[in-house]
């Protein structure tokens, strides 16, 4: 025995949330940009650090002790001042000066700062030969070393601090760049597919039931998301081609026996017109046309219901317009004839692209209306052209759609409060099927107000061409 086919709606089961999920992504992105961030300020404000304490200038003095004998003999006159400086600086990574005790420039780097403000305490320590550093709120430190009682070393950080500023900056940037980088791509990467998703959305509610939406079947919540949309897709397609098969199967079963309806029912019309007179013998006539107008609305009914199908329940890709070059002088009045409508075509030989059995029941429709609302009175259609389109409308001398259920004649199953009696007849359909052929040929439709005295006037725009035919 053959297994049976697999089910097109089958999926495997999600994987954890945590694991594959878009969940998972967004927290561990997050998660991972945080720790990098954090990890490259750490590394930066490391690197950038300067440790301006005791021991530093211990350090320091160290240095400038091994360098003192040669800077005092410079000082003496027996070298050069300006090497010895220059030595010091460079074996001290700092900018170094030499100055007099009253701030005179001696050697190095001119650029150094004078001696700042010396409290008593720090005074005293420089008389006793030890270091004094200096430090204001905000800047960089600075040192003063006695070189003998000849002269002060000044030393400071110099453009250090600019560099590490520099160097700040760019961490900064960087990484802001870093979670910048990781946003856009999280986004980028969410976008993409939400993009096509909306897409998908767009084309199923444009009635391409038959489009999917590319997923991975093992993805995460987007995935799923599509999974689901493809799901919709499918079951509205289901339920379309039920509806529709139901509908045309119950429609063509109920013309054949309608039809027989109706023959017997023109066959009892004419029984009962060779009875004698006599009441019931009038009762029975009534009944049998009554009866002969009962069916004759069950068969426009059906007639609608299928015109319908055709209408709503076509395929995604599939036009129910069959378009054909129609001589509107000659369609027109065949159309009228049986309602004594007055036809008036301008120019003579106007002829546009349509489908004749839409058109055919558009307008009779039309007409069947307006001889209804005015049974004894005038009933008119016209025709006339535009540059691209074409105006037809039709007038009767009945009472008229008030201004306020002009737009709502159109909507389905809706009939003025005057015209539910049932000795009207209709069911509701007929204007709503009007709008609906109307829009298939790329038209309109509107109910107004005739011109010259009371009654309706339903005027259609079809467009000469037709609209372009949807590829199948």
């Amino acid at each position: 025995m053959s297994d049976p086919p697999p089910d097109p709606r089958a999926r495997p089961p999600a994987p954890p949330r945590w694991r594959r999920g878009l969940f998972g992504r967004v927290f561990f992105t997050f998660f991972a940009a945080v720790l990098a961030f954090v990890t490259l300020a750490s590394i930066v404000q490391f690197a950038t650090a300067e440790r301006h304490d005791a021991g530093w200038v211990e350090a320091a003095d160290a240095v400038v002790e091994a360098h003192k004998p040669a800077l005092l003999a410079a000082l003496a006159g027996e070298g050069d001042l300006e090497a010895a400086a220059a030595a010091l600086a460079g074996a001290l990574e700092l900018r170094v000066a030499i100055r007099s005790p009253d701030g005179a420039h001696l050697a190095g780097d001119p650029a150094t700062p004078p001696l700042r403000p010396l409290r008593p305490r720090q005074r005293s320590r420089l008389e006793r030969g030890a270091p004094v550093m200096l430090r204001e709120k905000s800047g960089e430190p600075q040192l003063a070393f006695p070189i003998g009682d000849r002269a002060i070393l000044i030393a400071d950080t110099g453009d250090h601090a600019s560099r590490r500023m520099r160097t700040l900056v760019l961490g900064v940037v960087g990484l802001v760049g870093l979670l910048g980088a990781s946003a856009w791509l999280l986004a980028r990467s969410l976008t993409r597919r939400l993009a096509l998703l909306e897409d998908g959305a767009a084309r199923i509610a444009r009635g391409e039931l038959g489009h999917r939406v590319q997923v991975d079947p093992r993805g995460d919540e987007i995935d799923r998301l599509g999974q689901e949309m493809n799901d919709m897709a499918y079951q509205l397609g289901e339920l379309i081609r039920g509806q529709r098969s139901l509908l045309t199967n119950v429609s063509h079963e109920l013309k054949t026996p309608i039809a027989r309806l109706r023959v017997l029912a023109e066959l009892l019309t004419e029984r009962a017109e060779s009875l004698p007179e006599h009441p019931a013998s009038a009762r029975i006539r009534k009944g049998a046309v009554e009866l002969e107008q009962d069916l004759g609305e069950l068969a426009t009914l059906v007639q609608d219901l299928l015109t319908f199908g055709r209408l709503e329940l076509s395929g995604p890709h599939a036009s129910p317009v069959q378009r054909t070059p129609i001589d509107l002088a000659p369609f027109l009045g065949r159309l009228g004839a049986p309602f004594a409508a007055e036809l008036a075509v301008t120019p003579p030989g106007l002829s546009l692209t349509g489908d004749p059995l839409l058109l055919d029941r558009l307008f009779t429709n039309l007409l069947s209306n307006a001889r209804r609302a005015c049974p004894q009175g005038h009933v008119w259609i016209t025709a006339s052209s535009a540059a691209t389109d074409v105006t037809i409308a039709v007038e009767d001398e009945g009472p008229g759609i008030p201004p306020a259920e002009r737009a709502r004649v159109f909507e389905a199953f809706y009939r003025l409060d005057d015209a539910r009696a049932r000795d009207h007849g209709g069911a509701g359909l007929g204007l709503y099927l009007c709008a609906q052929i109307a829009r298939a040929h790329g038209g309109t439709i509107a109910a107004e107000g005739r011109e010259s005295g009371p009654g309706a006037r339903l005027v259609v725009r079809l467009p000469l061409a037709g609209p372009p035919a949807p590829v199948l």
